[in-house]
């Protein structure tokens, strides 16, 4: 006989298997894929709210989300990190800001934005985490609200979450990162 817990963990991953992949979900599209060796975080500016900061072990990178190319870059490695605060001081147009990260240490980075959309991570497949985009305020661990959820990224996870204007999504690795910008700006 199964324990509580077993049924719902079984329960549980049920649900999340009606969770679809899509790399390009409802209202939004996949930028980017960009490699980063020794990534530790990502943070998106409210000054340039489509420019995300990179922080690596050989430096800080500039990106504009809207094409994932990259504008500025430094090669300092660990410039201007404060992991304690999950903040770290912006480069080139951005060298007066301090940019909030996210980070294994942490999350500084918006987890929903305005239109009713939601950032979860579950792992069934621990040690691998899934990313789920949510629409209309659903959850992906509710019964029934699976059709309005998407599975946008699976990986070992760093960090992840909604730019301050709620128009983009980074989610990370410890190797590379991956951009969604909305169809239709907020």
């Amino acid at each position: 006989m199964l324990s509580y817990k077993d049924k719902n963990r079984k329960r549980l991953i049920n649900l999340l298997s009606k969770v679809k992949f899509n790399k390009n979900p409802q209202g939004w599209q996949h930028v980017a894929s960009v490699a980063v060796g020794g990534l530790l975080n990502v943070g998106f500016s409210k000054l340039e709210t489509n420019f995300l900061l990179v922080v690596s072990s050989s430096g800080r990178s500039l990106i504009d989300c809207s094409t994932g190319i990259k504008i500025e870059r430094d090669y300092e490695a660990y410039a201007g990190l404060d992991e304690w605060n999950i903040t770290c001081e912006g480069i080139g147009s951005l060298a007066q800001e301090r940019i909030m990260i996210s980070s294994p240490n942490g999350g500084g980075l918006p987890q929903s934005n305005s239109a009713g959309e939601s950032l979860e991570i579950v792992s069934p497949n621990w040690p691998e985490f899934d990313l789920i985009l949510c629409r209309d305020y659903k959850c992906s661990l509710i019964e029934g609200h699976q059709s309005y959820c998407e599975k946008i990224y699976t990986e070992y996870l760093r960090g992840f979450g909604f730019s301050w204007c709620g128009n983009y999504i980074v989610a990370a690795c410890g190797s590379d990162f991956d951009i969604w910008q909305r169809h239709d700006k907020l």
